[in-house]
């Protein structure tokens, strides 16, 4: 390898891409959209929840329960006196839940028989059980220290670590991060390289006296550029935009993210060795990098909750170690366990990527 040759190499691909507003827009434009598209439109708060309670008769303790609920961020109250109205409201989808307050129920608190009918519209199961945990809590908080001990009532008290304010956008913004990095790293060398092959420039570039290798690293170089540039506007935009903690060093996090980045670059370089076209290359960047940075990394969907072949595909899934990485950084801080892990494991990926892209690229151009 001559440095020198790839240092004028490295400038010349420089001047090509700032050149080509492709890839400027990819790199730089890409992760903001990305970011604000799945940062404001992907969300599993609950809020907002339409609530109809039904109120055969008014007590202190019905009226309490009921402005406990109207006072509540999470929901919006309808108070109805009967029974139908309540049940129509929830066939015709305009109310998700109703609480049905049963009569006299001051005497049977003071009983100690007392019960709440809740009805929630279990379309969406895992959000019909966090609406009737909402209600639950409401209920109970209504009561005071002995009416819950008549009642038999059992109050836990529970504390969120990490994510103290119990916000879907704390593990959300790091794992969207995980599929902009995927996608751009993947997308700008595979475009770019099978550009080349499609106008017949990296035949041309072997007979000078240009390496195979010379070329892909100044192809790599100047991509790394571009991405760690959208890498930093995307950290910047969770941390100022979202309001995302970094609680671990910023050093490790970039650290982390440059070989996550690296090891796309070179599947990226190996992605367009196959297949030579710009197109195709588009695709199977969609294929091999967002669908599972998307489905088999943990970001949304527990790995622990999928099918056990899948569960072990997972592993095969660079994005995995990276969600894990970025999200302990991000919400728990240096557990060096973790960082350890989990950068060695994507280290290896990138040694494993680089080798099959040097190995599979002379190969194509020159044989």
């Amino acid at each position: 390898m001559n440095l020198k040759r790839l240092n004028t190499l490295i400038r010349k691909e420089r001047k090509q891409l700032i050149r080509d507003p492709f890839n400027l827009i990819v790199g730089i434009l890409m992760p903001i959209v990305l970011l604000l598209i799945f940062g404001y439109g992907m969300s599993v708060d609950i809020k907002n929840i339409q609530l109809a309670i039904v109120e055969p008769e008014k007590s202190d303790m019905s009226s309490e329960i009921v402005a406990r609920f109207e006072a509540s961020k999470f929901f919006i109250t309808r108070v109805y006196r009967n029974t139908p109205e309540a049940v129509r409201a929830v066939e015709n989808h305009q109310s998700d839940a109703c609480l049905f307050l049963p009569q006299d129920l001051p005497k049977k608190i003071a009983s100690g028989n007392v019960s709440f009918l809740i009805v929630t519209n279990a379309t969406n199961p895992s959000q019909a059980m966090l609406k009737e945990n909402y209600i639950k809590s409401i209920i109970s908080s209504a009561f005071s220290p002995e009416q819950k001990i008549a009642v038999n009532l059992v109050t836990m008290k529970s504390r969120m670590w990490f994510n103290e304010s119990n916000n879907s956008r704390y593990f959300m913004i790091p794992g969207v991060i995980v599929i902009i990095m995927s996608l751009i790293g993947t997308m700008l060398t595979a475009m770019l390289m099978a550009k080349e092959y499609e106008h017949g420039n990296l035949e041309s570039m072997f007979v000078t006296p240009m390496t195979s290798l010379e070329i892909l690293i100044a192809k790599a170089v100047n991509n790394f550029v571009l991405g760690t540039i959208g890498l930093a506007m995307s950290l910047a935009a969770a941390y100022w935009l979202f309001d995302v903690p970094i609680r671990g060093s910023l050093w490790v996090v970039l650290l982390g993210c440059g070989v996550y980045l690296i090891m796309a670059l070179c599947f990226g370089l190996l992605l367009s060795s196959i297949t030579k076209n710009q197109f195709v290359a588009s695709e199977m960047t969609l294929v091999f990098t967002f669908m599972p940075a998307m489905l088999l990394s943990g970001f949304l969907y527990e790995i622990e909750n999928q099918p056990v072949f899948i569960q072990y595909i997972t592993y095969l899934v660079p994005a995995r170690y990276f969600v894990d990485f970025l999200q302990t950084s991000f919400l728990v801080g240096n557990v060096w366990p973790n960082i350890l892990k989990n950068v060695t494991v994507l280290s290896g990926f990138a040694l494993f990527m680089m080798i099959l892209a040097i190995w599979k690229n002379p190969k194509s151009l020159e044989g």
